[in-house]
């Protein structure tokens, strides 16, 4: 690292970067984040706060922020403020990518520990898959999947479910769909799209074997889970899939 780096980095503090983050922020973006992340009464982000931050100028930012402590990066976890948790894992994921091997596993502990902080659907989405989906491909970690999987916390469901999408896209596709299986009957509607997005990828990977799965699981798949899952497929073969959903729900279908 050159003495100028050095010098630079010993001046980057939790208090710099949000206000390097404050600097980028658009005030008049604030009504209409406050809408699409569902922030009203009784939704699924009920009272988050937003500043008015696009995500790539805080990506930009907090990449340079990774070189902090796991400790300093939680304070940003920890914020009240949406952008400001999101840049504290985008700073995590940028120091997952660039820590030494030997040093990956404390970063993903520190995710895996904290990612019910990740409580909204661009949180999850935009660092799970990049750290412990990474670990997952790589076969590590594998026995705290149920742990996720069977939280009471949506968020920590979709992280595991999300963090499927490095497996698929590396060929690994058992895993991936074992998760699906278990969380296809999610009622949460933000599961049902995870779900869905996982096998839409499965079956980029292998179209054959989603379309079995789909016919296997027929009479348990949502209509979010199956229009997400089956949106490369041709027209044809999307409303014969899901003419058979809605003939197996009126019972013309046996049970498979």
């Amino acid at each position: 690292m050159s003495a100028d780096k050095a010098n630079l980095d010993t001046h980057k503090t939790v208090e710099t970067w949000q206000d390097e983050l404050r600097l980028v922020a658009h005030s008049e973006k604030i009504p209409d984040l406050m809408r699409f992340f569902k922030t009203g009464r009784g939704e699924y982000g009920e009272g988050d706060i937003f500043i008015g931050i696009y995500v790539p100028d805080n990506r930009r930012i907090s990449k340079g922020y990774a070189v902090l402590s796991l400790c300093e990066i939680g304070r940003m976890l920890d914020s009240p403020v949406h952008e400001f948790r999101l840049a504290g894992f985008l700073a995590l994921v940028e120091k997952y990518r660039k820590s030494p091997q030997s040093y990956k596993g404390e970063i993903a502990d520190f995710y895996f520990a904290n990612c019910h902080k990740a409580n909204n659907w661009d949180l999850v989405d935009l660092s799970t898959e990049y750290i412990l989906g990474v670990e997952y491909a790589n076969g590590n970690r594998l026995e705290e999947l149920n742990t996720l999987i069977n939280s009471d916390n949506l968020w920590r469901q979709r992280v595991a479910m999300v963090a499927m999408l490095t497996p698929v896209r590396q060929g690994i596709l058992d895993l991936p769909l074992s998760v699906a299986d278990m969380l296809l009957e999610h009622p949460h509607n933000l599961m049902q799209k995870a779900v869905g997005w996982v096998l839409r990828e499965v079956g980029k990977k292998d179209m054959a074997r989603l379309i079995d799965y789909i016919n296997i699981n027929i009479h348990r798949i949502s209509p979010v889970t199956l229009s997400y899952a089956t949106e490369k497929m041709s027209k044809d073969k999307r409303d014969a899939l899901r003419l058979m959903r809605r003939q197996y729900k009126k019972q013309i279908l046996p049970v498979r």
